[in-house]
């Protein structure tokens, strides 16, 4: 039996990460490998209490989430992650994923790199971001020569922006959402009524600056007054802190504030429930990696406008229409045109979630099977 570590550094706001590895433990959970056993190494033990099989361990780890500059002087000197070796020596660890590799001490291991949003978007960054960001793209190359992506649109960006480290082999890993029984089950129940307390579109991203909530703001005032947005999600966004304040002024001083209907931060039940019940979803973000919006939309069967970007594309939702993030007129005559039909549209969506809940079932297995096969394939090069 080998022993996988799956390293989990829960930060703060983090939400899209933590949803990430509760996605990959499920599916690891419902299709265990013969040959392989799991150690999440996590300095949040607590966010993983779903009643694992014996396979799956997870492990407190108290001493991951110590920077003190005792700790990092000792990493830089041995270039190793030394919080990391002493917990892939305690359980003797065969290999890590979803962390930097080391130079030393370390078994083999894996670094999960989301997505190239700062080669792409670079202005968002401070410039010490962007600088740990390209250094840990070395580290790979110099000392693993595997990375570990969501998406095949991240693996061409990995190779456009980093031309140097063509001798690193990639593994794109399609992550599919962590999603409960009771949810779908709720999503059954709303299509089966004959009518819904009322129609609204859903959006449930950050208000980080890239998610590009304003282009919703400015296609609703081209839109019917009846017609209204909810939207969920964090209201920090730690790369400018002014961002919420400027976006909701602005929503005052057009008179939307019963239009663009901002709730915070909520429970996933309710996150859930509102997605059951919206007409559609949209994610008009700027950029995304392997949008989890989408995915969750995607399984449970809803109507989603996108912004039109090549990884969207790939996740290929049913039924999706794309528009430009800069063109709030073209969203507009989305919302307009789903809205029109709204009738119908509740009808189509019966079938749509009657195929979702396949795929979704088949690509949760995929998703285990793609894992352990990489897996596999790094340990055989050991």
């Amino acid at each position: 039996m080998k022993k996988i570590g799956i390293c989990v550094i829960v930060n703060e706001g983090w939400f899209g990460g933590i949803n990430y590895f509760l996605s990959l433990l499920s599916a690891l959970n419902q299709y265990p490998h013969p040959e392989q056993e799991y150690y999440v190494l996590t300095n949040r033990s607590d966010i993983f209490n779903q009643g694992y099989r014996p396979h799956i361990n997870i492990i407190q780890c108290d001493y991951l989430a110590d920077n003190s500059e005792r700790i990092r002087k000792l990493c830089r000197h041995f270039k190793t992650n030394i919080k990391l070796a002493y917990y892939a020596r305690r359980h003797k660890l065969d290999l890590i994923t979803h962390a930097i590799p080391g130079k030393r001490f370390l078994p083999p291991t894996v670094y999960w790199m989301p997505d190239f949003q700062h080669c792409h978007l670079p202005a968002l960054f401070s410039e010490a971001e962007l600088r740990g960001r390209d250094q840990s793209m070395e580290m790979v190359a110099e000392r693993s020569g595997h990375l570990l992506l969501s998406s095949e649109s991240a693996e061409s960006d990995f190779r456009r922006f980093y031309p140097a480290y063509q001798s690193v082999q990639t593994h794109v890993l399609r992550f599919v959402p962590y999603i409960q029984e009771e949810d779908l089950a709720y999503q059954q129940q709303v299509l089966e009524q004959s009518q819904v307390e009322e129609d609204f579109f859903y959006l449930p991203n950050q208000f980080w600056v890239h998610k590009n909530h304003a282009v919703v703001v400015d296609a609703l005032l081209q839109l019917p007054p009846e017609i209204k947005v909810m939207c969920t999600g964090s209201l920090n966004d730690y790369r400018n802190a002014v961002h919420i304040e400027q976006l909701l002024q602005r929503i005052k001083e057009l008179g939307l504030e019963e239009r663009f209907i901002v709730l915070g931060l909520v429970e996933r039940d309710k996150m859930m429930s509102l997605m059951a019940q919206a007409l559609a979803v949209i994610n008009p973000s700027l950029f995304e990696g392997w949008s989890t919006t989408v995915e969750e939309s995607k399984y449970t069967g809803k109507k989603i406008i996108l912004s039109d970007l090549a990884v969207h594309r790939e996740q290929a939702p049913a039924d999706a229409v794309y528009f430009s993030p800069q063109d709030p007129s073209a969203l507009a005559a989305a919302m307009l045109h789903i809205w029109q039909e709204r009738n119908d549209e509740r009808q189509r969506a019966v079938s749509r979630f009657t195929q979702a809940r396949i795929n979704l079932a088949d690509n949760r297995a995929l998703f285990a099977e793609k894992y352990q096969a990489i897996v596999s394939a790094l340990l055989q090069q050991v």
